[in-house]
């Protein structure tokens, strides 16, 4: 049977592979798979990859755990226990615009995170952003756990396997108010310190 760090190079090479999307196909410059911790306790999910995260080398989510580090400083000082992605896996383009990801595109890419969250068997899914958190929230729970106005940020929703937390994304806590963000801040690291970060 492989090990954990054996299924995710095969995961990695798969994703790299990937031709389901014809229009990321044509505008990626690669392919970005996660990376981090083979048995995490917190994975983190964001929506798709920065620029920099498509460079050689580069893993989908890591510049936004790397933005997150400014409000949530356990996230870096606990690398050994995250494992970043995105829910799709290449940088959405149309032409050479940067756009978000498609219906499809999110479908297409989502047998990919949930092999992730199988091999990794993370405690905790952090979501970054509304739209990761109502996709995943979806793919999730069979009841939408949620009421369609409700505010979803800092809320715990319990999966049989995982605990789903979302959060903000860090530019959205960069446009609030100071107060907001120091009570924000605070929030996330209590938060932290209960996942064991």
């Amino acid at each position: 049977m492989e090990d954990a760090v054996e299924q995710l190079d095969n995961l990695a090479r798969s994703v790299g592979e990937c031709t389901r999307c014809d229009e990321l196909v044509a505008s990626r410059l690669r392919a970005v798979p996660g990376g981090g911790h083979p048995h995490c306790t917190v994975m983190l999910v964001s929506l798709a990859p920065a620029r920099a995260d498509e460079a050689e080398g580069g893993v989908a989510g890591e510049t936004t755990l790397a933005e997150l580090a400014e409000f949530m400083p356990a996230l870096a000082t606990s690398r050994d226990q995250v494992y970043a992605t995105t829910l799709v896996k290449c940088v959405p383009r149309s032409g050479s615009a940067e756009r978000g990801p498609t219906a499809d595109e999110l479908t297409a890419c989502y047998p990919y995170l949930s092999k992730e969250l199988t091999i990794t068997t993370p405690h905790y899914v952090i979501t970054v952003g509304e739209e990761t958190t109502r996709f995943l929230l979806g793919k999730f729970f069979k009841n939408r756990p949620y009421e369609p106005d409700d505010s979803l940020e800092l809320k715990l929703f319990d999966n049989p396997s995982f605990k789903v937390v979302p959060i903000a994304a860090p530019a959205e806590l960069r446009e609030r108010d100071a107060k907001a963000r120091k009570e924000y801040v605070e929030r996330l690291r209590a938060l932290a310190q209960v996942m064991g970060l």
